[in-house]
């Protein structure tokens, strides 16, 4: 940025004088010109863009009047300026005067079409500026705004597009121009269209009513869509929406039904119509339906007889939105909701949900019914009385006594209830522990559930759950053992049992069970044998989990060195990068693991090698060892960053004094970066890599400088620490 000069610096100072009493006099208001506005308008054309941002903010500050003064000089800026914030004030204070800067007109077209350069996001915003600046202006706008719909930017058109909504009325001449793009390819567009007819307001009415027939459905539906606004006072708008509301196509029917919602179409003329869409098998359209009718509160009323026949409806959704409406009710559609309990053709679940978010007056109405014939009602009330808010005094108690009903379903569905009310219900713990004998396995599941919530600290859960370990239902056995896990610590108890469980015939109980072993980490080192046993499962989920279980006994899996190795060959990649990690977590010397992981580091995958990466580093110091396998990394452009970022951790410690053989060996690579790493870290072992002088000197007719450079430095290195030793 240049420096400014004097002449600058006069104008910087002016400029900053008037700026505090500006600031206070408010935007954009007629008053008197200040001494220093002359100078704010002087300083918007100094070459120092500091001086021209302070000056257009000074100028967006000031009184109309003065702004005015300004707006020829705001032209030529909007014209040439290539700054964004000056722009961006030039642009306020253009909005600010609205139909007193016609003048701008074309300037401000000027920048919608002018790329000026800059972030993306500058450039949209300084569109969306200059977009309301014209909006301002208004109707003299109308024609250049119409010119600019053919843009090729999509975002300019959608600005062009909202500046004519602004102007409302007074942009009617592009009622023409916006009607087509009610079917464009952008929804933004289609969207700031829609809006745009919307606000133009009567006149748009015609031409929007002959677009609601349009082939296109597009169109259809966002011409009805912009009806909205329209429809509250005129009636062929009205029309239009009641017939939309009929159409073949969901997508045209929703955006009539939306466009109802704000009309004043008549109760008699609606319901028909809204009968018809809340019974239509897609979703959008009921909603629509739904939404309507909430805002009637009075027609809601009077379909409350319809809404009770849906409850039984083929169609979940639509008996699931026809529950919601009589909710919405309140209590005087209560007895309807459990009237349709009777109907074997009606959702349970979702009358219950209806009747407890009624709320608490509603409970009268069920405490009885739990002792109902039907065995229907006995379900919805205690599902219902589950889930009303707050906790009415005896649910829990009344709830209790429904454990002992004769029917399962209904029995089910008391225990589904008390579930529901959680905690609270600590009191019935008792009787739901007595129904773990229960034959069902259905019921024994959810006496689980509700033990291990409801009672959570109860020194008997355990003991409960751990007998549950051999039912006869697998699905039993592993909630109980994913229960058992929750508890953590206190879970270890029952280790042994669950480890057993490690050899089920059930797959999915051999996962649960390995997942439980993994948790307790090294306290659960007697699965070992049984999880080498598990990496042959033919499930790789499970040898994967296997490998993952045993990587985190740490030291006591070692026995498992073996067959872990074995699995680098695995077919299955997720298995490989487990064993990596596994490998690296076992404890064990450098030495031993070295050829495992160094095959791992040139798996075909990446995600193995990074694995591998990883087992390395947790070596510490000892990683050292595997120097040579990751420069060996870098003679393939893929690795060589990954190898590089793995190597800073040892460019202080050096290699391992074992792998310097290797080292010497990698001088005669044919790839550049491979030698250049070995003599790096030969030249860090200093004077215990002696042995290499002699394969360092001979690169000195090595065809690359680089490494003939990096050689010597090595050499020199060496033989310095060597002198000094």
């Amino acid at each position: 940025m240049r420096m400014p000069d004097l002449r600058d610096l006069l104008l910087l100072l002016l400029v900053v004088s008037g700026y505090e009493p500006l600031a206070t006099r408010g935007l954009a208001q007629d008053g008197p010109t200040p001494a220093g506005i002359e100078s704010a308008i002087e300083a918007l054309r100094a070459e120092n863009v500091e001086i021209r941002r302070n000056a257009a903010i000074q100028v967006r500050l000031a009184a109309k009047s003065e702004q005015r003064k300004a707006l020829p000089v705001l032209i030529d800026l909007l014209m040439k300026e290539k700054d964004g914030q000056v722009r961006l004030a030039v642009l306020d204070t253009v909005t600010a005067l609205g139909p007193d800067a016609v003048s701008a007109v074309p300037a401000l077209v000027h920048t919608l079409r002018t790329n000026y350069g800059g972030q993306g996001k500058e450039e949209s915003h300084q569109d969306y500026r200059s977009a309301l600046a014209l909006a301002a202006i208004g109707k003299p706008a109308v024609e250049d705004l119409r010119g600019l719909l053919n843009e090729r930017k999509e975002s300019v058109r959608a600005e062009v597009v909202m500046s004519l909504g602004r102007i409302g009325p007074d942009a009617a001449t592009a009622i023409p121009d916006l009607l087509p793009l009610l079917g464009d390819k952008s929804e933004r567009i289609r969207r700031e269209a829609s809006l745009a007819l919307g606000r133009i307001g009567r006149a748009a009415v015609e031409p929007l009513v002959a677009a609601s027939k349009h082939p296109d459905l597009l169109i259809r539906a966002r011409a009805v869509e912009s009806l909205g606004p329209l429809s509250l006072f005129d009636e062929q708008a009205q029309e239009a929406a009641l017939k939309c509301a009929q159409d073949d196509f969901p997508v045209v029917r929703a955006a009539a039904l939306r466009t109802l919602q704000r009309s004043r179409v008549s109760e008699d003329a609606l319901l028909p119509i809204l009968v018809e869409n809340l019974r239509h098998e897609d979703e959008q359209v009921r909603l629509a339906a739904v939404n309507c009718l909430i805002e009637r509160r009075s027609l809601l009323t009077r379909m409350a007889l319809e809404l009770e026949s849906l409850l039984t409806a083929e169609q979940d959704g639509v008996a699931r939105h026809a529950a919601f409406l009589l909710r919405k009710i309140g209590m005087e559609a209560a007895p309807r909701l459990i009237n349709a309990l009777h109907d074997e053709n009606s959702r349970i679940d979702q009358i219950a949900e209806a009747l407890a978010q009624i709320g608490p007056p509603v409970v009268a109405l069920l405490m009885p019914l739990v002792d109902a014939q039907d065995a229907r009602v006995r379900r919805g009330a205690a599902l219902a009385l589950g889930q009303v808010r707050p906790l009415a005094p005896g649910t829990v108690h009344k709830l209790m006594a429904g454990l002992d009903d004769p029917d399962l379903e209904v029995k089910s569905a008391f225990l589904t209830a008390i579930r529901d009310i959680g905690p609270r219900a600590k009191e019935s713990v008792p009787a739901v522990r007595a129904l773990l004998q229960n034959p069902s396995a259905e019921l024994r599941l959810q006496v689980i559930v509700i033990l291990a919530q409801s009672a959570p600290r109860d020194e008997r859960l355990l003991g409960d759950l751990t007998g549950l370990l051999n039912d006869t239902d697998t699905r039993v056995q592993r909630q109980a053992i994913e229960l058992i896990r929750s508890l953590g610590p206190l879970g270890r108890q029952a280790l042994p049992v669950v480890i057993g469980k490690l050899n089920s015939p059930d797959p999915e109980v051999r996962f649960v069970a390995a997942e439980m072993v993994g948790s307790h980490g090294q306290a659960a080192s007697d699965a070992v044998p049984a999880l080498i046993a598990l990496l042959d499962d033919p499930t790789p989920r499970l040898r994967t989990i296997a490998v993952r279980t045993l990587g985190g006994l740490g030291k006591s899996a070692q026995p498992a060195l073996t067959r872990l190795t074995s699995l680098l060959s695995d077919m299955q990649v997720e298995v490989r990068e487990a064993t990596v990690l596994s490998l690296g977590s076992l404890e064990l010397d450098a030495d031993v693991i070295r050829p495992h992981l160094a095959k791992a580091l040139r798996d075909d995958h990446s995600e193995v090698r990074q694995a591998a990466s990883k087992a390395i580093q947790r070596q510490g110091p000892q990683g050292a060892l595997f120097l040579p396998d990751i420069i060996l990394l870098a003679g393939t452009k893929e690795n060589l960053r990954s190898a590089e970022r793995l190597l800073r951790q040892f460019e202080r410690t050096g290699p391992d004094v074992r792998s310097l053989p290797e080292l010497v060996e990698q001088l005669g690579h044919d790839q550049d970066a491979v030698r250049l790493l070995a003599i790096k870290f030969l030249g860090i072992a200093g004077r215990n890599a002696q042995s290499a002088i002699p394969a360092l000197e001979r690169l000195r007719e090595d065809p690359s400088a680089e490494v003939r450079k990096q050689a010597e430095a090595a050499c020199e290195k060496i033989k310095n620490q060597s002198k000094s030793s």
